[in-house]
């Protein structure tokens, strides 16, 4: 099965380069691979996509050998495991608030004897049956990402116990719902939201596990990379789009203006 280039960069102790959409651009992912993404954060939490746009736009991702991390807006086991089986590369999985929690998504996205997936071999993920042989199982376990959020106090306390579950491969830090709860900014510059990277920075460790968080600025991304975050998502279609057609707009207000002004 395809090897997944984000966790080839965390074990090899590099930082994995994600970006994120929460549309279906069938041509991004092509162009992330170009820019020099590992992998795309696709986000079907807040962003709604049908059963065939989740298959088609997972398959684009193979087409560009670019690693395919869905946010699904479901904890149901079968609907986790029927992501994996249509291809994606990993899965991250929001709010989770306990080792229980984290626990529960293990046995949803791992086969046996670490997790309890359901096992069918004739997806994407097992190339429709050629690769769904005895290797199969152990090949998923291997290659399937599988980071979990931390986004409330709750969970914050929780950090280290939910990094010591084996299965887990990360925890990915919801910036926006934590600082919502603690009362700070989402900014890496923040010293409350600092001293959360401290927290994860020492429980991954502790555990063998990486942390990261998406970033919205050079100052943030230099700053969480100097905490020590295994990786970042640095990019996304809504924020380039919507200020690409803000620098649209006001480049024509002043060629108009200037129009005007020449009569």
């Amino acid at each position: 099965m395809r090897k997944s280039k984000v966790l080839a960069k965390i074990r090899s102790g590099e930082v994995a380069r994600l970006c994120a959409m929460g549309s279906f651009l069938p041509y991004f992912p092509r162009l992330a691979n170009a820019a020099g993404f590992d992998g795309i954060w696709v986000d079907g939490e807040h962003k709604p996509f049908t059963a065939r746009e989740t298959q088609a736009l997972i398959a684009f991702h193979h087409l560009a050998d670019i690693d395919c991390l869905w946010r699904p807006p479901t904890r149901e086991k079968n609907g986790l495991y029927r992501i994996l089986e249509d291809g994606a590369t990993g899965l991250i999985i929001s709010h989770v608030g306990s080792a229980a929690e984290a626990q529960a998504i293990v046995d949803a996205a791992k086969f046996p004897p670490l997790g309890d997936r359901g096992l069918d071999g004739a997806g994407f993920d097992a190339e429709f049956g050629k690769n769904g042989g005895a290797s199969y199982p152990a090949d998923a376990n291997r290659e399937t990402a599988l980071f979990v959020q931390v986004e409330t106090p709750q969970a914050l306390a929780q950090v280290e116990a939910i990094a010591a579950v084996a299965g887990v491969d990360g925890i990915f830090l919801g910036p926006g719902d934590l600082s919502l709860r603690l009362g700070c900014k989402p900014d890496a510059t923040d010293p409350v939201m600092a001293d959360v990277h401290r927290q994860l920075a020492v429980a991954c460790s502790r555990h063998a596990k990486v942390w990261g968080r998406p970033v919205a600025n050079q100052t943030d991304l230099d700053l969480v990379l100097a905490a020590g975050a295994g990786f970042v998502v640095f990019g996304g279609e809504f924020r380039m789009i919507q200020n690409a057609l803000a620098d649209c707009g006001k480049a024509l207000d002043r060629a108009l203006e200037k129009r005007a002004a020449t009569g």
